[in-house]
């Protein structure tokens, strides 16, 4: 009640960070009114929307109510994933009319990992998962278009190759490297197990629109050549005539570039000038990827074990805006990875394999949350590609 009697008196953008500070300051907890408009602010939803919630038993509802404004009602009608990981809470119904958007989430469920076997990925177990969304658990999901740079950190042993294999998954089965109007791009500075992935992706999969490397020369090239298609893809959102659209409105496959150890591309540029140049124009591709990448559904995966400025540089970093941090990160590690974040409350990443902290853009957080990385149990290069192949969407759906 507090928020909404405050709300007539203060936009939006200072009612949130007023709540915000006396959340840290007096610990005050504004319970759903507060988290709504950590939503709404969040998603840039300007503050003409109205949302409201209501309660039945150990459901929760909220409703966004439609506008004559276009822009506006898209916005409201894609609070799906932000609601669940906001909530922490299931999405069980959604449904509209004409004046509103109802969302009805079900009671809250305890953050578990997702197991999988070989036999159990199949085209069936994405097919109703969103172009745009990202699951990562049975609480945790965010989306591309929200969230469009994605960052992997966590030492050895943390489950990080693991989690990379997650979004490999993800990004195939989504039809990426399938679609012929798509790309994915694998790069490993260490030309080890995400090279070792791309080989076998590529040779299942073909090589027209897949591409790998290990070396410096492949990454800038590479890095180029995606650029070149997220210009291409300006240029068709451009002429198709929508307001504010983006790559996902016109229902184009993404595009992923994967980069494992990105400072070891660094270290073997070396310190030659023709060296340094190099480093240059890799950084100014990737530069360009964070910074525009997002309307056109072209996104950088970037996993390291140690997310410093020597392993990414900072104004690479900064464009992050999906991260997930695996193990128990120090503090000034936790400040690095999540400087959007409050640290005021971090807590505490579950400890075993595959546990850390997550945080996405669109979501509404103040905090990373727990999360444990999904697992797919894969014991073999054949256990591998059977999951690929019956994974990748038919080539033909895309003539």
């Amino acid at each position: 009640m507090l928020a909404f009697l405050l709300l007539i008196i203060l936009s939006i953008p200072r009612l949130f960070k007023l709540l915000k500070k006396m959340k840290q300051v007096f610990k005050i907890e504004f319970n759903y009114d507060y988290l709504l408009l950590c939503l709404m602010y969040d998603n840039d939803i300007p503050e003409t929307a109205t949302l409201s919630y209501f309660t039945d038993g150990d459901n929760i509802g909220v409703v966004a109510f439609k506008s004559s404004n276009m822009k506006e009602d898209k916005l409201l009608d894609s609070l799906d994933s932000g609601l669940e990981t906001l909530l922490s809470l299931p999405l069980i119904d959604k449904f509209s009319d004409t004046n509103k958007i109802v969302y009805l989430l079900g009671e809250e469920q305890p953050l578990d990992q997702w197991v999988f076997s070989s036999d159990d990925l199949t085209k069936e177990l994405f097919s109703d998962v969103p172009l745009d969304i990202i699951p990562l658990s049975n609480t945790i999901s965010f989306s591309l278009s929200k969230s469009s740079m994605l960052g992997l950190y966590g030492r050895t042993g943390s489950g990080k190759t693991i989690a990379l294999q997650w979004y490999l998954y993800q990004a195939i089965a989504k039809g990426c490297g399938t679609d012929p109007r798509s790309q994915l791009s694998i790069v490993d500075g260490k030309g080890a197990d995400l090279f070792a992935l791309g080989e076998l992706i590529q040779e299942n999969l073909g090589s027209e629109h897949i591409s790998i490397g290990s070396s410096p020369n492949m990454l800038a090239k590479l890095a180029r050549e995606f650029v070149d298609e997220m210009n291409s893809r300006f240029e068709i959102i451009k002429h198709q005539g929508a307001l504010n659209a983006d790559a996902y409105d016109l229902n184009m496959t993404p595009n992923f570039l994967f980069i494992d150890e990105l400072a070891s591309i660094k270290d073997e540029c070396g310190s030659s000038k023709d060296g340094k140049n190099l480093w240059q124009e890799i950084l100014g591709y990737l530069g360009l990827i964070a910074k525009k990448g997002r309307q056109a559904a072209c996104h950088l995966v970037i996993s390291t074990q140690d997310p410093n400025a020597e392993n990414i540089p900072s104004e690479i970093r900064l464009q992050i805006t999906s991260i997930i941090f695996l193990g128990q990160p120090s503090k000034d590690r936790l400040n690095m990875a999540f400087s959007m974040c409050d640290l005021e409350e971090v807590p505490t990443p579950p400890s075993s394999k595959g546990g850390g902290l997550f945080y996405a853009d669109g979501l509404g957080l103040n905090e990373p949350l727990p999360i444990i990385a999904p697992f797919v149990d894969v014991k073999t290069k054949s256990d591998f590609l059977t999951i690929i192949t019956r994974i990748a969407p038919n080539k033909d759906n895309f003539i």
